[in-house]
């Protein structure tokens, strides 16, 4: 869809649903009038909802990102991928959960990591170059650290998560790099230049939807649901549910 597509959709469908009283109200027409950027704010908001439900499968096929080719092709193109360097303390002092800690800056446009993985320097284990990386809970690390089946072993090492976009990766062995795939953050659906310093994550200038046009329908019916929610229309589960 394009975004004059996208405004039009929004008004015809959202007013289809608000046109139909709610039980105990009136019959009279109850028209909900948004303007260009409301509608925007709320198909940005459905469009980060629809990603976020693809990659985790929480939507109607139940299936989660790249458990099926049709998901794959939803979502490939907003992978990217990166090899990581260490970051240095700057402070002068030992940091971190374990004396084999090394930290890395995530990329700024990441959403989800899809894969990772380290290279180990010189102190690599029995010839391997690379081991898988595991995420782990900051509360469960001390647990699970010295056990075989879930602690950093000669073929996994764990990431914790930090503030300010920081990961912290304990591993076994000497980490040269970390590489990942990751899905990148999309642009917000903008339908038309916004002025008076209005901004959407950041953004003014308009700019159309990057997902495939397969999403677009339901990226818009989502956003619709969203603003007749706002305005205190309930909005049947089965509804919902489809979306």
């Amino acid at each position: 869809m394009t975004n004059e597509d996208f405004s039009n959709g929004f008004d015809t469908l959202l007013n289809s649903y608000s046109t139909v009283a709610e039980f105990g109200s009136d019959t009279s027409s109850r028209d909900i009038r948004l303007d260009e950027y409301e509608k925007s704010q709320f198909l940005t908001m459905a469009q980060d909802g629809v990603i976020t439900d693809l990659y985790n499968g929480r939507n109607p096929l139940g299936e989660s990102f790249e458990e099926t080719e049709q998901l794959r092709r939803y979502l490939s193109n907003l992978v990217r991928e990166d090899s990581l360097e260490p970051i240095e303390n700057s402070s002068g002092t030992p940091i971190g959960i374990s004396s084999s800690s090394t930290f890395f800056s995530l990329p700024t446009d990441l959403m989800y990591i899809t894969y990772e993985a380290v290279k180990l320097s010189s102190g690599k284990c029995d010839g391997l170059t690379n081991i898988e990386v595991v995420p782990v809970r900051q509360d469960e690390y001390h647990r699970i650290k010295k056990n075989p089946f879930r602690g950093p072993t000669d073929r996994r090492a764990l990431r914790l998560d930090l503030a300010d976009g920081v990961v912290e990766i304990v591993c076994k062995y000497p980490v040269e790099s970390y590489y990942l795939r990751y899905l990148v953050k999309v642009n917000p659906i903008i339908l038309i230049n916004l002025t008076d310093g209005q901004t959407i994550n950041d953004e003014s200038m308009a700019m159309e939807c990057e997902l495939p046009e397969v999403l677009h329908q339901r990226i818009l019916e989502r956003a619709v649901l969203m603003a007749l929610q706002s305005r205190g229309y309930r909005v049947p589960q089965s509804t919902q549910e489809q979306v």
